[in-house]
């Protein structure tokens, strides 16, 4: 899976030699690949990795021990590693926001802040080919158009995604490989959210429908950006 991912990574010009790629690390799945990927990659792409983790003071004990795992799998691969902490559930209050909302805002505060201690630098998150789906049949719900069912995209800035191009269960299948732990946020399982609810119920009957349901929709939203981008294009030349 590393050459599939060094390939996508090379295809969207993710990184250049040189760049420090901050690693948003939360101690799930998702970014515990994100990070083993990254640390196979930095010699043959010729840049360097740092962690940044984020502490919400939502999930109490729980977000302790996933921060306890995060710095003591950054000390084994002798990772430079920094965390943040907020108490999200405050400042949402505050802000008149979503907890989802302020946590979202709030890791990409922490990013940008240590971005700023080391340009050239990266952005690297964890979103893979099923958050994809999940966020164009979330935005198809609310009435999105192209932009929308786009999806996420590869880059954005300084943020790049290695992952997008594989899916939850190759993520998965990779760990067991590797014989690596992670950590699992049990607020992934509350039905409260529309994310998750998308994750739990929809996207397990389309995958029955087709089993690689996830992959086409990949494709589609992979098609719609590049419409989108040419009919910016000429609406800018016009």
């Amino acid at each position: 899976m590393t050459e599939q991912i060094q390939a996508y990574m090379q295809e969207y010009h993710m990184v250049n030699a040189g760049d420090t790629v901050l690693a948003g690390v939360s101690g799930g799945a998702d970014s515990v690949c994100l990070l083993l990927v990254l640390l196979e990659l930095r010699e043959r792409l010729k840049f360097s990795v740092r962690v940044v983790h984020v502490e919400h003071g939502i999930r109490g004990a729980s977000a302790r021990r996933d921060e306890a795992f995060v710095e003591a799998l950054c000390k084994e691969k002798d990772v430079p590693y920094v965390c943040y902490h907020y108490d999200v559930p405050q400042l949402a209050r505050e802000k008149g926001v979503s907890l989802e909302e302020m946590g979202r805002n709030l890791r990409y505060e922490a990013f940008a802040e240590e971005a700023a201690k080391c340009e050239p630098c990266k952005i690297a998150v964890a979103h893979n080919q099923n958050d994809n789906a999940e966020t164009m049949l979330h935005n198809l719900v609310r009435g999105a158009y192209a932009a929308g069912l786009s999806g996420i995209a590869p880059v954005r800035g300084n943020i790049i995604r290695p992952l997008l191009g594989v899916s939850r269960q190759e993520i998965e299948q990779y760990l067991t490989e590797q014989k690596q732990a992670y950590c699992t946020d049990e607020t992934n399982a509350e039905l409260v959210y529309t994310r998750n609810r998308i994750r739990h119920e929809v996207l397990p009957i389309l995958t029955q429908i087709n089993p690689a349901a996830v992959a086409h929709m990949a494709r589609t939203a992979e098609h719609l950006r590049e419409m989108q981008g040419y009919v910016m294009e000429q609406t800018a030349q016009v």
